[in-house]
């Protein structure tokens, strides 16, 4: 009740300042925190004049004791009064304040309502004419540029930077880890002829990885010469003379095993063909090597290796060459110096050379047409 008590005294107060309208007199004076005085304050407050009430001070709020400083000691009365009568009217009737207060609380609800404390949905922005209708996928929280993030090229400098830091990761704690499952070294062995190579690109997917290479000497097989020969008409241009070995690859099938498979499967069945019975029309058919073009390999001339004996008779040229060349420059009739010819031509007597052109120079030009006929002339 006194909360509410307050409240309406400072609005009376508020009322008592706005209804009177002193006149105020023009004061030249310059700026100051204390109170104008006025010339209608003087007259009317020369009754009760440095009227102030302590004790009815002291029970106010900051604002209202602010407000209580800033009134005439009338306007001083006048407030104390309308502050004892509303205490007198709560103190006898207490049903005005329990509706006072539920006329303040319906006032805040309507506010919170037409306000409500939240985040503050925003118009949606006008794009333009070819974005009408559409739907925006921004949420209202970004909607505008808070000036707290980067540009998509930062983002995308970061995401380059933490897949360089991931690699780095693996290569200094994963890769070590590698050494354990290490095996060592056992050369092929009579039992296992065929050699397989197969192509990996580090777990990600490519379409020459299920691609699988074999190579076999036919001579590896445990074949009898005949069969041998039969083996290798059978393989074609398959078979390399220079290097002795069959080559076959398969790509055909979706993994690497069943291409495996399918190349396993092929030499079986050429081995039974080469040992076939029927295989004996083989013997008549001559060898073709035509598709072997054997690659030329220049080797480096044993004349041009530079041997000890090389080495001295090399050493051996250049100091005889030397040494006539210092025999020819100390003879007298032996190699010209260019620079000692080139001074001395120089130290001609330039003088025979310039006095006709200096003569022919200073004497005077006719002039007019005639002047400029002999100047064409002289240039010819």
């Amino acid at each position: 009740m006194a909360s509410a008590a307050k409240s309406v005294c400072r609005t009376a107060a508020r009322q008592l300042r706005s209804n009177q309208r002193p006149h105020f007199q023009s004061v030249s004076r310059p700026f100051s925190t204390t109170r104008r005085t006025l010339a209608a304050d003087k007259k009317e407050s020369s009754g009760s004049e440095g009227y102030f009430n302590r004790a009815f001070y002291n029970r106010l709020d900051r604002d209202d004791q602010a407000s209580y400083t800033s009134l005439t000691p009338d306007e001083r009365q006048k407030m104390e009064n309308v502050d004892s009568a509303l205490r007198d009217h709560f103190a006898k009737d207490s049903r005005t304040h329990r509706e006072m207060e539920d006329n303040i609380a319906a006032e805040l609800e309507a506010l919170d309502f037409e306000f409500p404390a939240g985040p503050v949905e925003r118009e949606p922005k006008n794009n333009g004419f070819f974005q009408m209708g559409e739907k925006e996928d921004i949420g209202p929280d970004e909607d505008d540029f808070q000036g707290d993030d980067i540009s998509s090229l930062g983002h995308g400098e970061l995401e380059q930077t933490r897949e360089i830091r991931e690699y780095a990761r693996l290569a200094g704690w994963e890769m070590p880890l590698l050494a354990n499952l290490t095996q060592p070294f056992t050369p092929p062995t009579a039992a296992t002829p065929l050699r397989f190579r197969y192509t990996t690109y580090m777990g990600e997917q490519h379409p020459a990885s299920r691609k699988v290479v074999v190579e076999f000497d036919p001579s590896d097989l445990s074949l009898t010469p005949a069969h041998t020969q039969n083996l290798i008409k059978l393989a074609g241009v398959r078979y390399n003379p220079v290097s002795k070995l069959v080559k076959m690859s398969c790509e055909d099938h979706e993994t690497q095993a069943q291409n495996k498979r399918y190349l396993g499967d092929t030499i079986k069945g050429l081995i039974a063909k080469a040992k076939s019975p029927e295989s004996e029309w083989l013997k008549d058919i001559p060898v073709d090597f035509r598709h072997a073009k054997p690659k030329k390999r220049f080797q480096f001339p044993e004349e041009w290796l530079l041997t000890e004996e090389r080495k001295k008779e090399l050493e051996a040229r250049r100091e005889a060459r030397e040494l006539a060349q210092k025999t020819k420059m100390e003879s007298p009739a032996g190699l010209i110096d260019g620079i000692k010819e080139i001074e001395e031509a120089r130290n001609i007597d330039l003088s025979r050379v310039e006095a006709p052109l200096m003569a022919e120079a200073k004497q005077p030009m006719a002039k007019g047409k005639q002047g400029k006929k002999e100047m064409r002339q002289g240039r010819a």
